[in-house]
């Protein structure tokens, strides 16, 4: 097949949906597909376009044998509802005319959201075509942005998105939720079963096997020190305060290190809390490159899962498979799905998410029983290298591409 994927996320962009496009792009092109990424120019989450993309509308790029055509977006370093809105809507445009201006022929168009708005561009570019759309979605919006406390739950902004997701909840020809909670979501929500089919985010097992060796432990001054490390983007629905509160409540416990490695809107609010409570047992690091996070898993005595809140029951964040594929023991702070997951792995230990007291507790148990730590992380890798190979999961979506671009 010759496939369109639309991308406002892509490597060396970081964050699980970079990893989860790159990751289905690349291995759909090793199995012998055709494959075209839109993406824009990397800018996320730091909101400053690298120089070599500066003065230009497109690039074209080849990366893994997939061919990459990067378009313009509107971005800031200054954070603010309006300026990601613009962030969203300059991509909606510009990848619609960085892929009229390819003149390629495809035979299937796939958009990933959120954000939701990039839906549109990839059924304008479908229907022109007329091509089948295919919608990939990562999270549910605006529910999860309501669940964060960014959207008030009958604001205009959520009514308008409300629309927006159900017209092309209808228009889709085939939608890949990559959870089964979100999956049933939508059928609530009046899309027919048969037009979904759920393709969960995974690990790359290639990467991990071909990381190169190392830990941070020495260059941190952590050698004697029982590491729990978060690392991902700090933004809202990630609920990362958590750790700051359990810091605090284990702060006369000197063998016990935070360590939290990465950038977002909510950095600067970490930053401010660790200062004001005086905390030295927690250690924020800036965003690395992707390169780097294998050794900073291998730091970690655990690496640490939080959501904002246990009302997003439907998301099973992709930190939580990558650190299991490094042989990390979890503590995951959610609800739903990702707890069930984690459960059944009995991969790690599971909490609520409003208990920073709970995840303290839980610190203090997992560190006085390494047996079981040990136990811990051997389930996790086994769990992932039985149900979330990207490789494998990107043949399933190769099948439910090949499914809908036969059904017409």
């Amino acid at each position: 097949m010759r496939i369109l994927i639309l991308a406002h996320f892509y490597p060396p962009e970081m964050g699980g949906a970079a990893a989860r496009l790159h990751g289905l792009a690349r291995w759909l092109a090793h199995e012998g597909h055709s494959i075209t990424v839109i993406a824009g120019f990397p800018n996320y989450p730091s909101g400053i376009i690298p120089a070599n993309y500066r003065g230009k509308l497109r690039v074209r790029e080849t990366m893994d044998g997939v061919e990459v055509l990067r378009a313009w977006v509107y971005a800031s370093p200054r954070r603010s509802s309006v300026r990601r809105l613009a962030n969203y809507l300059s991509f909606v445009i510009s990848s619609a005319a960085v892929s009229l201006l390819a003149g390629h022929d495809y035979d299937i168009v796939l958009a990933s959201s959120p954000p939701l708005f990039l839906g549109l561009s990839g059924l304008f570019l479908a229907r022109l075509r007329r091509l089948p759309f295919v919608l990939d979605i990562r999270d549910l919006w605006p529910e999860v942005a309501v669940e964060a406390g960014e959207f008030a739950p009958d604001g205009l902004v959520t009514r308008l998105a409300e629309r927006l997701a159900r017209f092309l909840y209808r228009h889709a020809d085939h939608i890949t939720p990559v959870t089964e909670n979100k999956r049933k979501k939508l059928l609530a929500a009046g899309v027919p079963e048969g037009k979904t089919a759920v393709v969960t985010n995974g690990v790359d097992l290639d990467y991990v096997a071909a990381a190169k060796p190392g830990d941070k432990r020495a260059e941190l001054g952590l050698e004697d020190k029982f590491v729990i490390l978060y690392a991902g983007l700090i933004g809202i629905a990630q609920g990362v305060e958590i750790a700051i509160h359990a810091a605090n409540c284990l702060r006369d416990d000197e063998t016990i290190h935070f360590v939290i490695v990465g950038d977002g809107p909510r950095r600067d609010s970490l930053r401010q809390q660790v200062e004001s409570l005086g905390l030295k047992n927690a250690t924020l690091i800036p965003r690395q490159p992707r390169e780097e996070i294998p050794a900073f898993l291998r730091t970690a005595d655990v690496a640490l899962v939080p959501l904002v809140s246990s009302n997003l029951d439907d998301a099973v964040p992709s930190k939580l498979l990558e650190a299991w594929a490094y042989g990390r023991p979890i503590i995951l702070a959610a609800g739903g799905e990702a707890a069930d997951i984690v459960r059944r792995s009995a991969g790690g230990v599971v909490i609520a998410p409003e208990e920073p007291d709970s995840l303290a507790e839980a610190i203090l148990a997992m560190k006085n029983d390494p047996d079981q730590l040990a136990q811990y992380a051997q389930n996790g890798r086994a769990y992932v290298q039985a149900h979330f190979d990207r490789r494998a999961l990107a043949g399933q979506m190769g099948q439910v591409l090949e499914r809908t671009l036969h059904s017409g």
